[in-house]
């Protein structure tokens, strides 16, 4: 079980920090203000080219593969939850990062979700894969 804990602690640290960081790449690209072709085109052209964006899906990434291999060691009920441990790491690196205000209410919710989090990780009885 600690090989699951460790390698989900690791992949929602990534994911958050990975969206962080596409969010900055995203402030410096701007809002979508037309749906035309062209214009949709040079956005997403300008959003894919921003290296925020770029380190950011590559720590997105990340998750993805340590999520598959932390799938292969224990139940999709004990790995996927591990994953909320992201709306911690992005509530904390949001704050510090991008200056974002969380209100308290958030951080109860978010404490509640961990809290979760420990009731699996506690379940501890060995899983079956199929």
């Amino acid at each position: 079980m600690l090989r699951v804990i460790v390698a989900m602690t690791i992949a929602s640290a990534a994911t958050a920090m990975g969206q962080i960081l596409i969010r900055r790449g995203m402030q410096a690209v701007g809002a979508l203000e037309t749906y035309a072709p062209l214009a949709l085109v040079a956005y997403f052209t300008d959003a894919l080219s921003n290296p925020y964006v770029i380190v950011g899906t590559a720590l997105n990434g990340v998750f993805y593969f340590l999520l598959l291999t932390t799938l292969s060691w224990t139940g999709v009920t004990v790995a996927l939850p591990f994953s909320a441990l992201e709306y911690g790491f992005a509530a904390m690196l949001a704050v510090t990062i991008l200056q974002e205000q969380v209100t308290p209410l958030r951080w109860v919710g978010i404490m509640v979700v961990v809290f979760g989090i420990i009731l699996i990780s506690m379940s501890n009885r060995p899983e079956t894969i199929l």
